[in-house]
């Protein structure tokens, strides 16, 4: 198999010339956590909003870098309904994306910003974990991880709403009903073994702040 070239920003493989599985691939769909970058990244004057931690959904404009002594590469922001003189320290694992907000993706699960960036994180690295040298082979310790994830956040989402948010990230459709037998059966048993229903007040307009 030939090896990954890099086109501009994007990964490429080079035998199918299409966006590797993954970030790359849930950037063509419009996933907003793909199509990120660090905050520290943004120019003075730019417009933005956090899509992670805690500050998920809230809205600034980027100020300036930081001078030494902290560390290179951080910024200061001024959000929006905060006074003139607190200002926001900007970090480089902060992600953002540049206003206005772009169109939110039809296959976007139901849930909060905040928790649909977690859930990106987990998708991702079950893609980079099972596409290995140009073939598809399912790393099933990772989509355990997935499954976990979905259960410990007591995330509302059904299979079908899962693997929507899959196949944005370039999972191909032959797995489908593999994954999505694995993850509804595997919730069930952590459900009726442990407990934690999924919560249904959690279900909302997909990537609500």
């Amino acid at each position: 198999m030939s090896a990954p070239k890099t086109i501009g920003m994007r990964e490429m493989d080079v035998e199918s010339d299409r966006p590797l599985p993954g970030r790359p691939y849930g950037a063509l769909p419009g996933c907003p956590f793909c199509q990120s970058l660090p905050a520290s990244a943004l120019e003075p004057g730019a417009r933005f909003r956090f899509l992670t931690g805690s500050q998920a959904g809230r809205m600034g404009t980027v100020l300036s870098p930081l001078p030494p002594p902290y560390p290179q590469g951080e910024g200061r922001a001024q959000m929006d309904q905060d006074p003139p003189h607190w200002q926001q320290r900007l970090l480089s694992f902060d992600l953002a994306e540049r206003l206005p907000i772009p169109e939110i993706p039809t296959w976007a699960p139901p849930i909060e910003l905040r928790e649909a960036a977690e859930l990106d994180e987990v998708v991702v690295r079950f893609c980079e974990a099972s596409f290995v040298a140009g073939e598809w082979t399912i790393s099933r310790p990772w989509f355990y991880e997935i499954i976990r994830h979905i259960w410990r956040k007591r995330l509302p989402l059904s299979a079908s709403e899962l693997w929507k948010v899959l196949g944005a990230h370039g999972v191909p459709d032959r797995f489908e009903r593999t994954l999505m037998e694995l993850f509804q059966n595997g919730r069930d048993l952590l459900v009726h073994a442990v407990g934690r229903k999924p919560i249904r007040k959690k279900r909302v307009t997909p990537l609500r702040t």
